[in-house]
């Protein structure tokens, strides 16, 4: 399973997609390059160039008070 994580600027809100193969079409999810993954995002209504993105296959987001991430 692959997650995409979206830093949203223009919202200032964080999301967060699970991506199945059927999201795709019938081709395997590795076989996709940036432009397919960018194009879903904009159909999800994310405005590329105000935000930034990742996949990922772990859906945890992590969040700590630790002074080494301050």
């Amino acid at each position: 399973m692959k997650y995409i994580t979206v830093l949203d600027f223009e919202v200032g809100r964080v999301f967060q997609y699970k991506i199945e193969s059927n999201d795709f079409g019938p081709h395997l999810l590795e076989y996709y390059d940036n432009g397919d993954y960018e194009e879903y995002l904009t159909n999800k209504g994310h405005k590329l160039n105000n935000c930034e993105w990742m996949v990922h296959e772990e859906p945890r987001v992590i969040t700590t008070n630790h002074e080494a991430y301050r």
